[in-house]
């Protein structure tokens, strides 16, 4: 039975940051973002305030840790004030790493015409998928994985923040639930939602996923100023 045994349960609320100018509505329109530091939009800034007052309003965190990346750091550092606490930069939680493929700023369409069969992999078999001169999927789930375990152990009975990436967000997921990294464009992740996984004697439990009820109505109002 879940939740029994000598160990407390910890709350882990993982975070995907909020809306850049790369996110255009979905895989197939989004520009490849990775390492590259872009900045929250008008709209990601807005959608990290929602973000805050709804972490703050469900949960008192004992700490926040997230990517050093500015749109990760500024979403957590609005979570991190509602909450009375600090960010703490992780770098486990850091995007992928596409090295030398160039992919930044490019949609999929786009980047099939310069490395067709790299694409194809990122889309059909993401298991197998590793930029030339960065990182692996497999290599980031096995990142995020060992953070997983390490900070579950370290803020046992206590509840965390973790704000990430979309992909990493993902890999996150299917590790702890022991699913394959095959399946990992079956698991939807926008901007700013919100994810909820508990940790008790070693084992994860999946409690919450891509839950974005708090920022529709910031998306309403992004939508009037446009």
């Amino acid at each position: 039975m879940p939740f029994k045994g000598g160990f407390g349960v910890t709350t882990i609320v993982l975070v995907r940051h909020g809306h850049t100018a790369f996110n255009k509505g979905g895989p197939e329109h989004d520009q490849f973002r990775g390492t590259s530091d872009i900045p929250l939009d008008d709209r990601g800034l807005l959608e990290a305030e929602a973000t805050a007052r709804a972490v703050a309003t469900r949960w008192q965190p004992a700490a926040v840790y997230s990517s050093p990346l500015q749109r990760a750091m500024k979403t957590a550092d609005a979570i991190a004030r509602q909450c009375g606490l600090s960010p703490i930069p992780e770098p486990a939680l850091l995007d992928i790493n596409y090295g030398s493929l160039g992919w930044t700023g490019l949609t999929v369409s786009e980047a099939a015409l310069q490395q067709p069969r790299l694409v194809d992999a990122w889309l059909n078999a993401p298991e197998k998928f590793r930029a030339p001169d960065g990182d692996s999927l497999q290599g980031i789930r096995r990142r995020v994985t060992h953070l997983l375990k390490r900070l579950a152990l370290l803020h046992n009975g206590e509840t965390i923040v973790l704000v990430s990436h979309d992909l990493v967000i993902r890999l996150a997921l299917l590790a702890a639930m022991g699913l394959p990294t095959h399946d990992f464009w079956r698991i939807r992740q926008d901007t700013c939602a919100i994810n909820v996984l508990q940790h008790q004697d070693g084992v994860f439990f999946l409690a919450l996923v891509n839950d974005t009820g708090h920022i529709q109505q910031t998306d309403r109002q992004a939508a009037q100023r446009r």
